[in-house]
């Protein structure tokens, strides 16, 4: 259950990274200068966002720093009800296995994250991080040039079996606002429980 845990609050960072980050997470993060590269790509084709680029740390150290950046561009506006679709996968023997989504953790569907964002930042507020950097963080999202800085935030220790948590992951992301699909990336991770 933790690894679900820890599996959805990674596509959840991602997301909200893209959209705009967390009040919560402000206070443990720091940005830096230099990060190491993730394998990563754009699943979907003419999407109005495109990812350009996606580092995330890796291994992913448990408990440790957790490091990602992202830039990317938004072509047209999005509004609200965003929907998000994350599939989580783990390699086990050469094969990879589909995290199944249990309490809205693993591969799950979000139906409107635009009404979450607006429950995690109320008063239409973000983290300074983010506003310095004019990300934001709540819909209608304009179009726009986006660029997440840098960051590292910690992960807790966490109870697991390290066969569970040891491994390499595949986590895609799909949003779509209305009939259209907004945007479609892939990396792949690996995680090591220390």
């Amino acid at each position: 259950m933790a690894l679900l845990h820890f599996s959805s609050a990674l596509s959840i960072l991602c997301c909200l990274l893209t959209a705009g980050g967390s009040t919560l997470l402000e206070k443990n993060m720091a940005v830096l200068d230099e990060f190491s590269a993730s394998d990563w790509s754009n699943c979907g084709v003419n999407d109005p966002f495109v990812v350009n680029s996606l580092s995330i740390s890796s291994p992913i150290r448990i408990p440790g720093p957790l490091t990602i950046g992202l830039s990317g561009t938004l072509k047209v506006p999005v509004h609200a009800p965003l929907k998000l679709e994350v599939e989580i996968k783990k390699k086990v023997w050469g094969i990879w296995f589909k995290l199944p989504c249990e309490d809205n953790y693993g591969s799950c569907t979000y139906n409107d994250v635009c009404e979450m964002l607006d429950k995690m930042f109320p008063e239409k507020t973000c983290p300074s991080t983010l506003q310095s950097h004019n990300v934001p963080c709540h819909c209608p999202v304009a179009p726009a040039e986006i660029k997440i800085p840098t960051i590292t935030l910690d992960i807790p220790k966490v109870q697991l079996p390290a066969f569970l948590a040891d491994g390499e992951y595949w986590l895609q992301i799909k949003a779509s606002s209305g009939a259209e699909q907004i945007a479609c990336f892939s990396t792949t991770i690996a995680v090591k429980a220390t």
